[in-house]
């Protein structure tokens, strides 16, 4: 039974695959028909050309260039760096001059020109000199200065498409001659329509108080070569000059493609379409957001197929989207292919969009709305918070006091409010009144809370001071339960107080596990030097025994420094040497110090640190045993294989490290507790230390005026230090 079961399910998979491969061959088929039809688009949809260097945009920016381009001369001639508004802004207004929004204004605007100029116009020669010196700026290798006096160098024609020659006088007067490639007095008039100010524009005509300085004394030469290796935005308009399209026939022609498209698609039956590829999603998607998609979609794929077509005829497809240097012989597969799937994705969309219309009007308009349509369910939502309400409302226990209360409030409020609103312009009046009666009666309420409360504070500070024994007689009113939670806190309190009782006499037997980790290492070195003794042993016998000896005297040589840093910090005979510490930098070092140790742990070390330094007044030498102290805490009782995280972040007023890590055994023990002389992470003992690293550091950031916090959550270990700027 089970065999036959697979074979009518390898049957339907099968079919399935096989209406999927049909279907995208369609798809492909048809795409392959739009792309046939792309030269009869082209023969529709094609005007005649125009001359691109008449371009308004094309020369906005060359006379924008003039402002870039005269700075640079005039500070290679001076040999300094002026900024913009020292050349070109002055002011009757001394304090106008030095408004901060005019020249930052100005100087951003210049410097975008200056973008434009060396990114978007790559395509454009130039040659600028003042008239009164040999001073020059060109940035290309042609002889530019031959068309300055008219001289006519075929090379350059043959070269240059266009070029133009502008002029600026002594008083800033503007010429333009020697026009090649464009109408001369075109290209005059629309010159003399620019100005700085309109350019610039920013807000200051009419202003008195600032003038523009003008150029000066100085020509520029422009020039555009034939063969253009650049894309930019001289290659775009001399391209959309050159093959001009008429956009309204355009957007018809793709139009009426899409549509035949969408028809295309409804004439297929619901049972065939729906199980394609991908289909199935959109029935499962809520209405508003299909809508959001399909909309936007719509207009992607009239952008989209706009663009490819428009691109392919121009042969720039292939171009735009593999480099400018790509061979003809691989551009023109590339764009069909690229064609030919860009079109196969936006029939596939459409026939997606017509079996969603055919799912709804299958499953029925209403009943779509009602399952799909997020408004619907937020109404419902809405409803039953409403129902919610009414039904809490409804059950609103009036013979609780403080309900009964508010109610007659509300009730009495209302019946004044309702009076007074019916009583027009007297209402006004009745309205100041009513309100200074409110205003009376809710300060008498609020002074005595305020009694209550100036009594309840007397208490707690009490408390605060030591007398756990106070006791307030007064009915509180309001405060009540705080006055049982009092209690609650003298208990808790005296219960504190036993605890650190009991926690002095745990630090006692505590002393006793760090003698145990003395006489441990003593004892192994008695052991291996009483073997040494032994004339009889090999000389690698010898050599491990003294191996053996010099790791349990290291081991013993830390663990009694560790005591020594402990005793002076709690005799607080610890000297500073505060000096100028980058933070970052001793937290990259100290990581570097322990690299081996943290790759031995088989721990991934995961920084989050600012890019810039971070300066702190601190002592090196002991942030550096700090921040030693923790990652060595972290090697020992990390999860091996586990990420270890370190956050370096900068507050206004603080810096704060964080460092995070999964422990390996299970964490049994309190923040509090971990912090504490000769507490272990091991209650066995078992991993090399003495308790002391965490206190040494605590010790090492409070003496230095930081602050040191233990966070623990489940098994995540997080140490939180900070210190003030």
């Amino acid at each position: 039974m089970s065999d036959i079961n697979n074979k009518i399910q390898l049957k339907k998979g099968i079919r399935t695959y096989s209406k999927n491969i049909i279907s995208f061959l369609i798809f492909i088929i048809m795409s392959i028909g739009i792309f046939s039809m792309y030269p009869k688009i082209e023969e529709l949809t094609r005007e005649e050309p125009s001359v691109p260097y008449e371009n308004h945009e094309l020369l906005e920016d060359i006379y924008k260039s003039n402002y870039v381009l005269y700075k640079d001369i005039i500070n290679q001639k001076n040999g300094e760096e002026q900024t913009g508004d020292e050349i070109y802004i002055g002011a009757t207004d001394k304090a106008y001059t030095n408004d901060i929004n005019v020249i930052r204004n100005f100087n951003y605007e210049l410097s975008s020109w200056k973008d434009d100029l060396n990114n978007g116009l790559r395509n454009l020669d130039y040659l600028v000199y003042l008239n009164d010196t040999s001073q020059n700026k060109t940035n290309t290798n042609n002889n530019l200065n031959m068309l300055v006096n008219g001289a006519s160098d075929s090379n350059l024609k043959d070269k240059y498409a266009w070029y133009m020659i502008i002029k600026y006088d002594q008083n800033g007067a503007i010429s333009i001659n020697n026009v090649y490639g464009a109408d001369e007095n075109t290209i005059k008039n629309t010159f003399s329509s620019f100005n700085l100010r309109n350019i610039w524009g920013y807000n200051i005509d009419g202003d008195k108080n600032i003038k523009i300085n003008p150029i000066k004394n100085v020509t520029f030469v422009y020039a555009i070569s034939k063969d253009l290796k650049y894309s930019d935005n001289i290659s775009v308009i001399v391209d959309n000059s050159l093959n001009k399209v008429n956009t309204s026939v355009f957007h018809k022609i793709i139009t009426i493609i899409l549509f035949c498209a969408l028809v295309l698609g409804l004439l297929i039956p619901y049972k065939r379409g729906n199980n394609i590829l991908g289909i199935n999603v959109f029935f499962k998607i809520p209405l508003e957001i299909n809508c959001i998609i399909f909309g936007f979609g719509a207009l992607f794929s009239l952008f989209i197929s706009q663009e490819v077509i428009l691109e392919t005829l121009k042969g720039r497809l292939a171009k735009d989207l593999m480099g400018q240097y790509i061979t003809a012989n691989i551009a023109n597969p590339t764009a069909i292919v690229v064609n030919i799937i860009i079109w196969t994705l936006i029939l596939y969309f459409i026939f997606a969009g017509d079996m969603l219309l055919k799912y709804i009007f299958n499953t029925g308009i209403v009943k779509y709305f009602k399952e799909k349509s997020l408004v619907i369910k937020i109404f419902k939502l809405l409803k039953k918070l409403t129902e919610s309400l009414i039904d809490y409302v409804e059950h609103v226990d009036l013979t609780d006091k403080s309900n009964k209360v508010i109610i007659k409030v509300l009730l009495i409020n209302f019946v004044i409010l309702s009076i007074i609103s019916i009583i027009w312009f007297f209402g006004i009046a009745a309205s100041i009144l009513y309100s200074m009666v409110l205003f009376i009666m809710l300060r008498k309420y609020v002074d005595n809370v305020r009694m209550k409360f100036k009594i309840l504070l007397k208490a707690t500070n009490q408390i605060a001071d030591g007398n756990l024994d106070v006791e307030i007689n007064e009915d509180l009113g309001l405060f009540n339960p705080f006055k049982e939670q009092i209690k609650i806190i003298q208990k808790g309190f005296k219960r504190a107080v036993d605890e650190e009782v009991k926690s002095q006499k745990m630090k006692t037997e505590l002393i006793s596990n760090v003698s145990h980790d003395l006489k441990t290492p003593l004892t192994s070195i008695i052991t291996y030097v009483d073997l040494l003794k032994n004339e009889n042993i090999s000389e690698e016998e010898r050599r491990l025994y003294i191996d053996t000896i010099d790791k349990k005297s290291q081991r013993l040589k830390f663990l009694i420094e560790d005591l020594f840093e402990v005793s002076k910090a709690t005799s607080g005979d610890i000297k500073l040497n505060l000096v100028n510490v980058d933070i970052v930098e001793l937290m990259k070092q100290t990581q570097i110090e322990l690299e081996d140790k943290i790759r031995n742990s088989d721990l991934r070390i995961k920084n989050n640190f600012p890019s810039s330094k971070i300066i702190l007044k601190l002592d090196g030498q002991k942030t550096f045993r700090i921040f030693e102290n923790l990652l060595n805490n972290i090697t020992k009782y990390a999860m091996k294989g586990s990420r270890v995280y370190v956050d370096i972040v900068e507050n206004d007023e603080n810096v704060e490290i964080v460092m995070r890590n999964m422990s390996a055994e299970e964490i049994t023990f309190n923040a509090f507790d971990i912090a504490e002389r000769f507490q272990r992470g091991d209650k066995s003992r078992n991993t090399d230390g003495s308790g002391l690293g965490l206190a040494i550091a605590k010790s090492f950031i409070e003496v230095q005026g930081g602050r040191f916090d233990i966070e623990i959550d489940g098994d995540l270990f997080k140490v939180i230090i900070q210190f003030r700027k």
